[in-house]
């Protein structure tokens, strides 16, 4: 039977760390568990710009945790969170982005972290040495 009364608690609360916890936000306001993609190593400032002029006809609120500078007296972001229209947030904050959507959502999510990827900034130690970043479980050879 289908329960029109279904909700969401968030055990962990809305707010973690110094900001707002973005998988508790979007529980929050669109009930549901969201699927979440994960973009990193990129340039906050040029992925944030992209996002807010490509996406400013589907943007209904945005939050963001800002901080003010006393060397050059300016106010600069640390995490901004975009919430769009048909249940989609992301996330900017401190060199990577999340895409939060519906599980119908792949192709979307997908799409914009191929745009955002052309944003990667690669760390001057690391121009050499390629890693591959493993998700997911290892397993001991011996458990085999």
């Amino acid at each position: 039977m289908f329960n029109l009364f279904k909700k969401i608690y968030i055990k962990g609360g809305l707010f973690s760390g110094h900001y707002v916890d973005v998988k508790a936000l979007y529980a929050a306001e669109f009930n549901k568990i969201p699927c979440l993609t994960f973009i990193g190593d990129i340039d906050i400032i040029k992925a944030f710009a992209f996002v807010n002029e490509a996406y400013k006809a589907d943007i209904k609120t945005t939050y963001q945790h800002a901080y003010f500078n006393h060397d050059d007296k300016c106010v600069y972001f640390n995490n901004t969170i975009f919430v769009l229209s048909f249940e989609r947030v992301i996330e900017i904050a401190n060199n990577y982005c999340q895409l939060l959507h519906t599980p119908n959502q792949y192709n979307w999510a997908k799409t914009l972290a191929n745009d955002l990827a052309q944003f990667r900034i690669v760390p001057d130690n690391a121009t050499s040495f390629k890693h591959t970043h493993v998700v997911g479980f290892a397993k001991e050879v011996q458990m085999n």
